[in-house]
């Protein structure tokens, strides 16, 4: 409606514009040299109109022409697009139903032409590996890399765990040692940088790892605590037989001192110590610790310590004993002692207390043991018995 009252209005105005010029007698007078031009007012004016309207006309139609290439081009470009969009979804439906070679052909189309040629790169990368062609994998991680420096980091993330997933520890660890350089509190670099030194056995690299997966959170505690333990039992056995009591007790202080508290720990310490013929030092120290916290663990390590003279550690399980008389680690502990001590009777009292009161097949192994020293057969046949029993169940 508003465009049929504009046309209307335009038309009025263009009767009442040639009415008005048809009653005026002005006329335009133009000389060029010798050249005279005359004409009434109207003709001049829709002569100009007309010639004004001549040039925008060229104006425009040079401007189209001039224009057309880039329009071909932005055209051809568009095209090019909605092909590499369509290739791009058909690379990753072959991706997902396994037909890795098709795919990769696909991809190699559109990383050049794509919006997101890193998309390509990386899906080229996971065909590839699923193909086995790991050099194929790495260049095309390599065009990743170069196709946009900011995903660098998931780039090399992404390399890492197909090394992983292929079981190429060495190659993982060096890609994770750059990656952990350039984020280090990156929780998924640092699991698989700790999976990967656990892969190859690097019980140090795990050590020196231990701080940052405990800080990150990147691990559950149970396995940093795990790791931690085997790291631990890895360092003493490395130092062997022949370690004295400053270097055992140098890798203890290496352990965080929460962790010093943990029971198991205390006891392969201990033990440690007790293969390395530091029984004094080993008797200190968990005479310490049993006081300020019982622990059944380190109880049964009271029984191997050998003391000087045999007595005192005898006389100490002793002690405790008379506090905690139903204790069967602590009567199994102490009656060890006393057999160290000669001290058959009191031995056999003791055991067979223990055994009464525990389901352990090494105490009914040690009973039996002592029936067969003292010549009481049947008995000895009996315990052997019950020994077998408990380590069936």
């Amino acid at each position: 409606m508003r465009r049929l009252l504009v046309l209307v209005g335009v038309l009025v105005a263009s009767v009442a514009a040639a009415l008005w010029f048809d009653q005026q007698n002005g006329f335009v007078l133009l000389r060029l040299g010798d050249l005279t031009i005359q004409a009434s007012l109207f003709v001049a004016l829709l002569a100009l109109l007309v010639g004004w309207a001549a040039v925008t006309f060229i104006l425009w139609l040079v401007r189209g022409v001039s224009r057309t290439p880039a329009g071909l081009k932005q055209r051809w470009d568009r095209r090019r697009l909605v092909r590499s969009r369509e290739q791009l979804v058909d690379a990753l439906i072959e991706l997902a139903e396994g037909r890795y070679e098709d795919a990769r052909r696909h991809l190699s189309g559109t990383a050049e032409t794509s919006e997101l040629p890193l998309f390509s790169h990386l899906l080229s990368a996971v065909a590839a590996q699923r193909e086995g062609d790991w050099q194929g994998r790495d260049e095309a991680l390599a065009l990743a890399d170069h196709a946009e420096p900011r995903a660098r980091v998931a780039v090399g993330l992404l390399q890492a765990q197909l090394q992983a997933e292929v079981r190429q520890w060495e190659q993982a660890i060096a890609t994770l040692a750059w990656l952990r350089d350039h984020a280090p509190r990156n929780h998924r670099v640092l699991t698989l940088y700790a999976q990967a030194l656990e892969a190859v056995g690097d019980d140090e690299g795990l050590t020196g790892l231990l701080p940052d997966l405990r800080r990150e959170q990147a691990l559950p505690e149970e396995r940093i605590i795990r790791i931690e333990a085997h790291a631990f039992e890895q360092a003493l056995m490395d130092l062997g037989p022949e370690a004295n009591a400053r270097e055992l007790e140098a890798v203890w202080k290496q352990l965080p001192r929460n962790r010093q508290a943990d029971g198991l720990l205390r006891a392969r310490y201990l033990r440690a110590l007790i293969a390395a013929d530091c029984h004094a030092h080993a008797m200190q120290l968990l005479k310490r610790w049993l006081k300020a916290r019982w622990d059944a663990v380190l109880v049964d390590v009271l029984g191997e310590i050998v003391s000087d003279p045999p007595h005192r550690a005898y006389e100490l399980a002793q002690q405790w004993l008379n506090e905690r008389p139903e204790d069967a680690d602590l009567l199994y502990a102490t009656a060890r002692q006393a057999m160290r001590c000669e001290l058959w009777g009191q031995a056999r009292s003791y055991l067979e207390a223990a055994a009464a009161r525990s389901d352990r097949p090494e105490v009914d192994q040690a009973l039996a043991e002592l029936y067969e020293q003292l010549g009481e057969r049947d008995q000895a046949r009996l315990a052997y018995r019950n020994a077998l029993d408990n380590q069936n169940r």
